[in-house]
């Protein structure tokens, strides 16, 4: 039996894409009961339907901001993910914003566990951390180079993550997550992922834009799968670990938006423009074999079917909410 098994699981971050999935795997694992906690920024209910159709999982709305309803909400927990955070767009814009969430709040989450004797802690973090590549595939002993406000606050979560853990003896797992995408990803705000980006403009009869020659590239890892490795980092040997989830597979932009015409069927074709100075790495992929060694975790899931499944459900989103606003 895993650690999950009949425990009390909250989840920060509980209603938005990764954390609803990490949500509905805590249930199948087992979980009595799972509190999913957002401040509803990025995150919809929606995401939680079929989760809060089981009745082992309830919504509390809570800013991690807020100290004691924090730890009010962990007193009890068993087993602790904290997904929470800000868009990485929306940390450069809000520096000061982006501390008080994503540091001051995750160390408001760390010492409420720590209180709370929660017997595992799992942490989102993510492979902005390692900046510009000096080698890859990227390894978890590659520099922290990173010279985003976003990737300047994971590093400090995860580093603060270690010194609560040796301080409490609070077993702590960072997971730095690759380019996760799969059903639940925003699709309606300002700000949407690349997949999204350009499923918007097919719809819209217009050419995919590439800068450059499209050979930028990253490491695509479905959701499903990153929910997974949350799970899996809950009964790992290890208590003081930080790893990589991704697929290890280098995807080159160009290559992405033709299977995205091919799945899709569309005829839009691409336009290519002059590369922009790049805020994120022009190339990116990440080394999977620690996860494979400490947490037993290999992405299984494999771009074309991922992507498929992403184009089935946005469109079946998108059918619902329309259908909702006549």
């Amino acid at each position: 039996m895993g650690l999950l098994s009949g425990a009390r699981v909250v989840v920060t971050g509980g209603a938005g894409n990764v954390g609803s999935h990490v949500v509905d795997a805590a249930l199948a694992a087992g979980a009595r009961e799972v509190i999913a906690v957002d401040a509803l920024v990025r995150g919809v209910p929606e995401n939680l339907d079929h989760a809060l159709a089981t009745g082992r999982a309830r919504l509390v709305e809570i800013d991690i901001r807020d100290r004691e309803a924090v730890m009010a909400t962990l007193r009890g927990c068993d087993v602790l993910f904290h997904q929470a955070a800000l868009r990485w767009t929306r940390c450069q814009e809000a520096p000061r914003e982006c501390q008080e969430v994503m540091v001051e709040g995750t160390f408001n989450v760390l010492e409420a566990a720590a209180e709370a004797n929660v017997r595992r802690v799992v942490m989102a973090s993510s492979a902005v951390v390692y900046g510009e590549p000096v080698h890859l595939p990227l390894d978890e002993d590659h520099p922290l180079s990173g010279t985003t406000v976003y990737g300047a606050a994971k590093v400090a979560n995860e580093q603060m993550g270690r010194a609560i853990a040796k301080l409490r003896d609070l077993p702590v797992v960072s997971l730095r997550y690759f380019n996760v995408y799969g059903p639940r990803m925003d699709v309606r705000s300002r700000f949407v992922e690349v997949m999204v980006r350009w499923l918007n403009a097919i719809d819209e009869g217009k050419p995919l834009t590439l800068f450059g020659d499209g050979s930028a590239s990253a490491d695509f890892v479905y959701v499903d799968d990153v929910a997974r490795a949350n799970v899996l980092a809950c009964d790992a040997a290890a208590t003081d670990a930080i790893v990589n989830v991704c697929s290890g597979v280098e995807t080159r932009m160009r290559d992405l938006a033709a299977l995205l015409l091919e799945l899709t069927g569309s005829d839009v074709g691409v336009r290519y423009e002059p590369q922009p100075p790049p805020s994120l790495p022009q190339r990116r992929y990440g080394d999977p074999r620690r996860a494979a060694e400490v947490l037993g975790f290999r992405a299984e899931t494999e771009l074309r079917e991922g992507v498929r499944r992403l184009i089935q459900w946005r469109r079946q989103a998108l059918a619902t909410a329309d259908a909702l606003q006549t």
